[in-house]
């Protein structure tokens, strides 16, 4: 019989003590390789690789006849230094690369592969029909070169600098013929590690959001994997996973179809049977909000809601082309989920076309009015594959952009006897003819200050009475952020370090960044260098300074109510007790508290929740006795959290940006 030609298809990440650059199973080269496996049984043999130590492992038993590699902004200095030593060593290995991470137009695609020689072949968009094309053709004439004439579907490539490019291949638009990688046993050596299991359950975006790569029109039209499917794939991720409780929807628009409640039903009867999963991370859509809030009542509570706006100025959102769910719809989701368990959360994006200072706070104070739990300001990057990555765009808008080093993302390596420095470089746009720098620097430190007062509902019961009330949340964090002689020497500090590692994260031009990080190569192997910045100021404010943010929370809550006609000093003391013993030192299981206030105060929050108006503090008043402890499960939440992620700051940065903090915060019960 004749032996089966290896294909090797690679992800690889960044590995560091800060954790890896991407920590999800590579469903998409699952794809690839499962349908390729359909269509070429006995021919050829697949493995998925993401680790590079067992990548170097396999080549050495065996070397491949194709090397498949995913390019994404997070991995493409890793992999092409990789495949570069592997071609050097195995230069009859065939490089395949596909992935979002690519130009969109002609003349830069072409410049994109002069300076990637050693890629033989781009596939363009959806892979795997042109993939196994493109292997079939190898299989049967083993030339590279008549494979580049060919000029196959979706296959780019060069033959002396000049183009061979096929038509792009039209889209699968019956998911079901692409057998799962799940169940053929291509993703099983993942569950070894501490990595997400994705499904996808649709393909395709109906946006057209010009920062996106899904806003193509490739991509508009919607293709949907069978429920049979998806319920067979979850049965088995759900019996293999013992690693993590998290299970990724990869979609671009969750829950705005009927086909998902389906899913999300069957997704609460396996919850039911095995305790997986315990967290739903997806990206809901922006439509169909009773039909998301349905998907998240059949799992119990624990999807992750998104209602994402990108901005709430309306000038922006005519320029990257985007329309947005209401401000009343996000308070009518946010009233019936944001004081649960359920993880809900907003993105803006800092830097779009038409964005000013003014816009952020517009965003903001919009957002946290409408009681949304988190907000996530994002900064625009500026990728390939998108409308606002052309050169038109950027010079329409006058975009002044400077270069970071993507967190996680930057490491030592070798193969054979060589080591090498990879460093993932992100594009962000710091300017344009609306923002100034200075202006940029503003907005970054108002996002600090709502990510430490106001996200994951760090101050809930402020936000609830405050609401009860009907005074503004915002004008009291606009306040906090406004009033710094009330931070005290740590918060000062911890606002001046924070401002000082946003400029110093960001460099004019790619060279002088590569210079810069391989000169303090071992502060980034080390960790002291290359975390996400925000969640790292935000892990340290809240374990090493919640006291102190605690304090100005109160201070500031004082004044703003002090000029109000009323006097709330009682029930703002009696609340500062409350939010204390739900929160400080949040991860020590043993505290308990038992006093009794002169207000009911999980009555206000109920109510608050429930969207509620016209209150008077006479409907909590009376003396209350309450308890406030960690649940059982809780206590095995925060054991397991931990487990994964350790309790030093590195660790606890990474739960904080991986995982709703909220549901840490000890339960409040009534006891007399």
């Amino acid at each position: 019989m004749k032996e089966k030609k290896a294909i090797y298809l690679i992800d690889p990440t960044h590995e560091s003590v800060l954790g890896l650059g991407s920590d999800t199973m590579p469903l998409q080269l699952g794809f690839l390789g499962s349908y390729c496996l359909k269509k070429h049984e006995g021919k050829v043999e697949i493995e998925i690789f993401k680790f590079m130590r067992n990548l170097k492992k396999a080549i050495k038993n065996k070397t491949p006849f194709v090397i498949g590699v995913s390019n994404y902004l997070w991995n493409i200095d890793l992999s092409y230094k990789l495949i570069s030593l592997i071609k050097e060593k195995y230069p009859e290995t065939i490089v395949v690369y596909g992935g979002p991470n690519y130009p969109e137009e002609k003349e830069e695609q072409i410049k994109w592969l002069r300076e990637h020689p050693v890629v033989d072949f781009y596939i363009y968009k959806d892979g795997e029909i042109s993939f196994s094309r493109l292997v079939d053709f190898l299989l049967n004439n083993n030339d590279i070169t008549a494979a580049k004439k060919a000029k196959l579907s979706s296959c780019h490539a060069l033959i002396e600098g000049e183009p061979y490019f096929g038509e792009l291949e039209k889209r699968i638009e019956d998911l079901d013929i692409v057998p799962s990688p799940y169940t053929t046993g291509l993703m099983d050596k993942f569950f070894r590690h501490r990595l997400i299991p994705p499904v996808l359950t649709h393909r395709g975006c109906p946006f057209s959001c010009t920062y996106c790569t899904e806003g193509n029109a490739y991509y508009n039209k919607i293709y949907k994997a069978s429920l049979s499917k998806l319920t067979k794939e979850l049965d088995y991720i759900a019996n293999h996973t013992t690693l993590t409780g998290t299970l990724r929807i990869a979609d671009s628009n969750f829950g705005m179809y009927e086909e998902d409640v389906n899913f999300c039903e069957h997704i609460g009867k396996v919850q039911k049977r095995t305790g997986y999963p315990d967290y739903l991370c997806c990206s809901t859509g922006k439509n169909q909000k009773e039909r998301v809030l349905k998907c998240n009542e059949h799992v119990g509570g624990i999807m992750r809601f998104c209602a994402s706006v990108q901005s709430l100025d309306p000038v922006v959102l005519k320029n990257i082309k985007r329309t947005n769910i209401t401000l009343d719809d996000i308070m009518s989701l946010s009233d019936k989920i944001s004081d649960s368990d359920t993880h809900s959360y907003s993105e803006i994006i800092l830097g779009l076309p038409g964005d000013s200072k003014r816009g952020q706070e517009i965003s903001f104070s919009g957002l946290i009015e409408s009681g949304i739990s988190n907000i996530t300001q994002h900064q625009l990057s500026v990728i390939h594959g998108t409308e606002i990555g052309t050169k038109f765009c950027q010079k329409q808008f006058r975009m002044k952009n400077m270069f970071r080093p993507i967190q996680r993302c930057v490491g030592t390596y070798s193969f054979g006897t060589k080591r090498f420095n990879a460093i993932e470089i992100e594009e962000i746009c710091v300017a344009n003819n609306t923002l100034s720098f200075d202006d940029y620097l503003e907005a970054r430190k108002l996002y600090l200050t709502v990510g430490m007062f106001y996200n994951d509902r760090m101050f809930g019961e402020i936000r609830a009475l405050l609401r009860f009330l009907n005074y503004s949340v915002w004008e009291w964090i606009k306040l906090i952020h406004d009033n710094q002689k009330s931070y005290g020497k740590n918060i000062r500090n911890l606002y001046e370090e924070f401002m000082y590692e946003t400029k110093n994260e960001l460099w004019e031009t790619r060279e002088e960044l590569i210079r810069d990080v391989n000169k303090n190569i071992n502060e980034y192997n080390q960790g002291k260098l290359g975390g996400n910045i925000i969640y790292k100021y935000r892990s340290k404010a809240m374990v090493k300074y919640y006291k102190d943010i605690h304090k100005i929370a109160f201070l500031n809550l004082r004044e703003y109510l002090g000029n109000k006609t009323s006097n709330f000093d009682k029930i703002i003391n009696d609340l500062e007790r409350f939010s204390h013993h739900q929160k400080d030192n949040i991860f020590d299981t043993e505290y308990c508290s038992e006093e009794s206030y002169g207000y009911n105060f999980i009555k206000m929050m109920e109510e608050v929740a429930r969207g509620k108006k016209d209150f008077s503090l006479a409907n909590i008043s009376g003396l209350t006795k309450i308890r406030i402890t960690h649940t059982d499960k809780q206590k095995d939440l925060i054991r397991k959290q931990l487990k994964i992620y350790g309790s030093d700051l590195a660790g606890l940065t990474m739960l904080i940006s991986r995982f709703p903090i909220k549901r840490l915060y000890r339960r409040a019960q009534i006891i007399d």
